[in-house]
């Protein structure tokens, strides 16, 4: 009996040293994805090292078209941003699936993901009717999806265990050709949250609001509940987790500051902090927070990571206006940091340079210092079209 003891104990080590769980299930690899945006749009892949620098692995296409750096918000002009959106790239809870938004061609692409190898699928490419898919969310087998255009511009589609979407409802945001810039779930999965930049965008009008649409049994949505911002042109945000969950933090691009926010289980908001200025810089568009809901890291189109603290009662406070930022490598525009993603053991954000082509990795100081480990060239065809940030 004891040597069988010893065998098994071996066994199950050997298996452990080997990356399995002693069922001969390899431990995920963690990994990071982008979208490049060009016209034949591609997925960005990386693999995440133990020390949190990335690892280049073959960009896979996403068999969509991105808008090649083309910008709607500015004009159909090439700029930075040319999404104006937080989610273009997702992956689901589960890990088995990422969904990239192809804004040039009206489609929505779900590759299928081997945790254990680090492989990327494309299982299928789906249009979604709508104009210019720019923000991704999903919540128990349904895609959610906003677009820039349109009369309903959020798009409810049930997947496929083929990959491909179908449509299930589609809700009107705010009014006609609004500008949606990020679609969410909140993390009870009652709520899909919608924060809606523009009224309309010429002449530009902030529409100041945050929309929650309750989530039915079957994955359609129930009437939104609008409440409004306390700052101007909310664009991007992030719900807390854990005892936290109910805190959703935005930030606001126009007034170039952020709020905090508690979502109520009728769905309304109530401000807890804000608005809270991001001083010295412009266009806070991008943000993430740390998995302990200690730290706020809010990303600008002055290429710059600025430090906000979150205390216990979901109150921001501004700590370090530039904690992080990069020098610009072209002439007509900053480094631009534009989507973020922080590693679910708190230890390591992620940042897209957009204005420089790039990809940064950071470890987080106790203090919520940001440290450089590395960065990732990603050789987009425009040179700024660099979109999307999530990872496992």
């Amino acid at each position: 009996m004891n040597k069988k003891l010893a065998v098994t104990a071996a066994t199950s080590v050997f298996l452990t040293a080997c990356g399995g769980d002693g069922n001969n299930n390899p431990s995920p690899v963690s990994q990071l994805f982008a979208q490049t945006n060009d016209t034949a749009n591609a997925v960005v892949h990386f693999v995440r090292n133990a020390d949190g620098t990335l690892t280049a692995k073959a960009s896979i296409q996403t068999g969509g078209r991105g808008t090649n750096g083309v910008n709607y918000f500015m004009g159909n002009t090439v700029a930075p941003d040319a999404l104006t959106s937080n989610n273009s790239v997702i992956v689901t809870p589960d890990k088995t699936r990422l969904f990239v938004a192809n804004a040039g061609d009206n489609t929505v692409s779900t590759f299928s993901i081997n945790a254990g190898t680090s492989d990327i699928t494309l299982l299928a490419v789906s249009s979604t009717g709508g104009t210019r898919p720019t923000s991704l969310a999903y919540q128990n087998g349904v895609l959610y999806v906003t677009h820039q255009q349109g009369a309903q511009e959020l798009i409810a589609f049930r997947v496929g265990q083929d990959g491909k979407l179908t449509s299930i409802g589609q809700y009107t945001v705010v009014q006609q050709d609004a500008l949606p810039t990020q679609v969410g779930v909140s993390p009870d999965g009652k709520f899909v949250v919608v924060n809606g930049f523009l009224k309309t965008v010429n002449p530009v009008a902030p529409a100041n609001m945050l929309l929650a649409f309750p989530i039915n049994s079957d994955g359609t949505l129930g009437q939104s509940v609008s409440s409004t911002s306390v700052g101007v042109s909310p664009f991007g945000g992030r719900f807390g987790t854990g005892s936290m969950a109910t805190t959703y933090v935005v930030t606001e691009a126009a007034g170039d500051t952020a709020s905090s926010y508690s979502i109520a289980s009728t769905g309304a908001f109530t401000a807890l902090s804000g608005p809270v200025a991001v001083t010295g810089q412009t266009a806070p568009c991008w943000l993430a927070v740390t998995p302990d809901n200690k730290f706020v890291y809010v990303s600008s189109g002055s290429g710059t990571v600025s430090l906000f603290s979150l205390d216990a009662n979901g109150k921001l406070a501004f700590a370090n206006a530039s904690a992080a930022t990069e020098p610009a490598v072209l002439t007509t525009t900053s480094a631009f940091a534009n989507d973020s993603w922080i590693s679910s053991d708190g230890k390591f954000l992620y940042q897209d340079y957009a204005g420089d082509d790039k990809i940064v990795a950071y470890s987080i100081g106790a203090s919520g210092s940001l440290t450089k480990i590395g960065e990732q060239p990603v050789s987009t065809q425009s040179k700024i079209s660099l979109q999307g940030l999530a990872g496992i």
